[in-house]
């Protein structure tokens, strides 16, 4: 997170039943830090829905008792991360090939389509230090995949790249930190 943000950890206890007052803690914090300056509603909308999708993929998947969510405000951004120590991220794409983290020197950098709904395609795009970038590809036409009979585990991964202006994840070998990144850009810098 950056240095000049306004910021609050919160750890949570990965179950289902804190999500809803996890999710009101959050928001509440950024309502109370934007003050004068309310974000907008839709802005809001994609904030809670990322808020979320973190929560229940602490829950789902990290493996973890607890994780820890911090949200961050700026003059021009809010960031949101989600933090754990349980199984690094795993994700298989379309054609059934599957990456893991931590990457294999040999398969860095990389381009891998994970899904699409039909309009949108998920992607993953890795760099030299193994971040992995998720964005959005508009599907030139209409298709409608298999995995819309059975909704993919990377649902969750579409819904928070296309809420976020940056979304990504991270991996720290040494000390096995997950982290989820999601950034938020404003229109108009808060005063």
């Amino acid at each position: 997170m950056r240095e000049d943000s306004d910021q609050i950890t919160i750890v949570f206890k990965s179950n289902r039943e804190g999500i809803p007052g996890t999710l009101q803690l959050c928001l509440d914090h950024i309502r109370q830090k934007t003050g004068n300056s309310p974000l907008h509603d839709d802005l809001m909308a994609k904030i809670k829905w990322v808020i979320m999708e973190l929560l229940t993929n602490a829950v789902k998947h990290s493996g973890e008792r607890e994780s820890v969510l911090k949200i961050g405000l700026t003059m021009d951004a809010v960031i949101l991360e989600k933090e754990d120590y349980g199984k690094p991220l795993v994700l298989t794409g379309q054609d059934k090939k599957k990456i893991m983290w931590p990457l294999e020197e040999m398969v860095r950098p990389l381009d891998f389509p994970i899904y699409h709904n039909g309009m949108d395609s998920l992607c993953v795009r890795t760099d030299e230090t193994g971040r992995a970038i998720f964005f959005i590809e508009q599907l030139a036409e209409l298709e409608m995949p298999a995995l819309l009979s059975d909704t993919s585990e990377h649902f969750g991964l579409l819904i928070m790249t296309k809420a976020s202006d940056e979304f990504a994840y991270e991996h720290e070998p040494d000390t096995g930190l997950n982290r989820f990144i999601s950034t938020f850009y404003f229109n108009q810098p808060l005063p």
